[in-house]
């Protein structure tokens, strides 16, 4: 009996130094990923208040967009609960954005395209047959001497759709890159950047440009507000590398597809010929235009206090 007790005795004897090792474990590896991720253990109360800075800010901002009297809301954040429901379901939050983002064509782009002017740009031009994505056959009108046609009624909706995102991120003040890697448009798309202030691409991608900028620059960049591909393919007819980042990012991309292309990882895709020079024209010039319009709305509102 005196044994037993004995053996029981040195049991919880190292029992207790195992707990307490343990316990010193967990603190260690809790003090080795605050070093090394700062913003990993943050408190829910930190994410909850930037969130209601950056709407807050936003209210502030596009308030003069209010179309009509909004039912007033019990609160202007959205809790975790709501949060978690928007990552699956994003029409939850819908009452907590503000009015600007909820109009569909803030700056009436729909009247400013017009088909009978995408189709003098050849936009309706697509590839051969045999070369059209299975994922592209809901853009096409039909064939034509084994061409393929968009149908133009499709792609101005959704071009209108990818101008006013683009407004939206101009107007905020946004940083848009212009990526291609078609050496015919190249120098345009270099052209048509520099003429609004934003930035372009046009070379080989570096892998890690967006996901991997600390190791390849040395130090941390700000990275675009969206990014507008002019061609989603490259040379060898493959999908850009920088879609698939931008996407790991959460970055917003706009994407002019042809009937060769895949759509997959766009936020705005436009279906669309994207090879000849009229086509690149026209293209370049509306989301110059969105652009400018979003760019002129901001200092508008600067200079009129958000009134």
């Amino acid at each position: 009996m005196n044994l037993f007790i004995f053996f029981l005795e040195i049991s919880f004897f190292f029992f207790h130094i195992f707990l307490v090792h343990f316990v010193l474990f967990l603190y260690l590896i809790k003090a080795c990923l605050k070093a090394r991720f700062p913003d990993l253990l943050k408190p829910d109360f930190q994410m909850r208040r930037a969130v209601a800075t950056a709407i807050h800010a936003e209210r502030a901002f596009s308030s003069r967009f209010a179309a009509q009297p909004q039912k007033a809301s019990t609160s202007s954040v959205p809790d975790r609960s709501t949060l978690e429901k928007g990552t699956v379901q994003p029409t939850v939050l819908k009452p907590f954005v503000s009015a600007s983002l909820q109009h569909e064509d803030l700056f009436n782009f729909e009247k400013l395209v017009h088909v009978d002017e995408m189709f003098k740009a050849r936009l309706h031009y697509g590839h051969k047959i045999g070369t059209v994505n299975n994922n592209m056959k809901w853009a096409l009108y039909g064939e034509r001497l084994g061409v393929c046609v968009f149908d133009l009624d499709i792609t101005k909706q959704y071009l209108v759709r990818a101008l006013n995102f683009v407004a939206h991120v101009a107007m905020r003040g946004g940083m848009i890159l212009f990526v291609t890697s078609n050496r015919d448009t190249m120098f345009d798309v270099e052209k048509a950047a520099e003429e609004v202030g934003q930035y372009s691409h046009v070379r080989k991608w570096q892998s890690g440009t967006l996901t991997n900028t600390r190791q390849l620059l040395g130090a941390s960049v700000r990275l675009p507000d969206a990014v507008f591909f002019l061609s989603t393919l490259t040379s060898l007819g493959e999908n850009h590398p920088a879609i698939i980042e931008a996407a790991k990012m959460t970055i917003p991309t706009i994407g002019v597809v042809d009937s060769n292309s895949d759509p997959a990882y766009l936020t705005y895709l436009i279906p669309a010929n994207d090879d000849t020079p009229q086509s690149t024209e026209y293209l370049l010039r509306m989301f110059k235009e969105a652009i400018r319009k979003g760019q002129e709305e901001r200092k508008r509102l600067q200079q009129g206090g958000g009134k």
